[in-house]
């Protein structure tokens, strides 16, 4: 037997173990720090995609407000649908155009099928459109939604919706109530993550969800034509 052969040492074993967890430590601390980076990434992508989404909606919509026929060109001039007119609420419905510019809520209306009727029915789907922030039945006391009602059935468009507001302006960029002089509005929304990141607060709200808030401006162009 050679007695010069020698294994390790106690001391060398533990020195060994020793840098072994230090580097397993760092190791799981590195992996830790990317998991909690990888969710904060995912949970603010899907925040970014879910109001980009409501927003095409609200936008895309808004922007056929006033779409209708001209009293001239309807087969019944009796039904043709005028443009709305008033401050801030329509004075004579049933009207195409923005009927009630609210600062939290917005209705519009377009003859979308070009029947000069306007009526709220399933013949005339989608053409009166009311956008708001409700709060479901189903739904915990500090949820909101951003609601879409369409001839009275209310469904909703996006969950958790801490804000929604619209402003509404002339042709030259000022701030109006008069609905015959709107040419654009602004509908800003803010929405926030389902879920709580204790590692985070925020800086407004002081609670510990994310949030995410997007601004963008419809254009009716409808609204500038003559009826």
């Amino acid at each position: 037997m050679n007695t010069n052969d020698k294994g390790f040492t106690l001391v060398e074993l533990v020195i060994a173990m020793a840098v072994g967890l230090i580097v397993l430590s760092a190791v799981y601390a590195l992996f830790t720090v990317q998991s909690k980076h990888l969710a904060t990434q995912e949970q603010l992508a899907e925040l970014h995609q879910n109001a980009r989404e409501a927003m095409d909606i609200v936008v895309r919509e808004i922007s056929m407000a006033g779409y209708n026929q001209t009293s001239s060109s309807c087969s019944s001039p009796v039904t043709a649908v005028s443009r709305c007119s008033g401050v801030t609420t329509a004075t004579n419905a049933p009207c195409a155009g923005i009927a009630n510019a609210g600062v939290d809520t917005i209705s519009f209306v377009a003859d979308l099928n070009a029947n000069c009727d306007t009526t709220a029915g399933v013949g005339n789907p989608s053409e009166n459109i009311v956008y708001d922030r409700y709060h479901s039945e189903t739904s915990s006391t500090d949820v909101f939604s951003l609601g879409r009602t369409s001839n009275g059935s209310k469904q909703p468009v996006i969950e958790y919706l801490d804000l929604l507001s619209f402003s509404y302006h002339d042709a030259n960029g000022n701030v109006t109530a008069n609905l015959a002089d709107i040419r654009r509005v602004k509908i800003t929304i803010v929405i926030r993550a389902a879920n709580q990141d204790l590692n985070y607060t925020d800086p407004t709200y002081g609670d510990h969800y994310r949030r995410y808030t997007l601004s963008s401006f419809a254009f009716p162009r409808n609204l500038a034509l003559s009826n």
